[in-house]
């Protein structure tokens, strides 16, 4: 059974938006938080990417900055904000925003996460949410692609 068959008459609106930096030595850093409770596709007590839902009248980048600054308490800056996933399949959409940060900005405690850490992109992350691990990978390649594009 694909995806959309699954989910026929579901409609979701999915975003998010992955805040990282890089340090001196080149490495990439990645902010995730740990789930109080299960969210949509996400399993509680999991590392996963700040996300949420768009609300009415709301552009994919306007919801996932307002996501992303609720779960963290980082001040976004839209203007430097890049998609670099996104997906439609039945009534399903999804888009991924990346964030780069000049410094590893000590995030908020907020009321959606028990945990918000920064992680060295590549290294094993214990107890990350199946669906945030997929979305490091394509933050991988896309960074892969941006880097032969230079």
């Amino acid at each position: 059974m694909e995806l959309k068959e699954l989910f026929t008459g579901f409609a979701y609106n999915g975003v998010s938006c992955l805040f990282y930096s890089v340090d001196k030595d080149g490495g990439i850093w990645v902010l995730l938080g740990k789930r109080r409770n299960a969210h949509l596709f996400s399993s509680p007590y999991h590392w996963s990417i700040p996300e949420g839902t768009i609300k009415d009248g709301e552009s994919a980048l306007d919801a996932a900055m307002r996501i992303a600054y609720e779960e963290t308490g980082i001040l976004d800056d839209r203007n430097k904000a890049e998609l670099f996933w996104s997906a439609v399949e039945g009534g399903i959409s999804e888009a991924i925003y990346c964030l780069k940060l000049s410094t590893k900005v000590p995030p908020k405690q907020t009321k959606s996460y028990t945990d918000l850490s920064w992680f060295r992109l590549g290294d094993r992350i214990d107890d990350i949410d199946p669906l945030a691990s997929d979305q490091l990978r394509k933050f991988e390649s896309y960074l892969k692609t941006m880097k032969k594009a230079v």
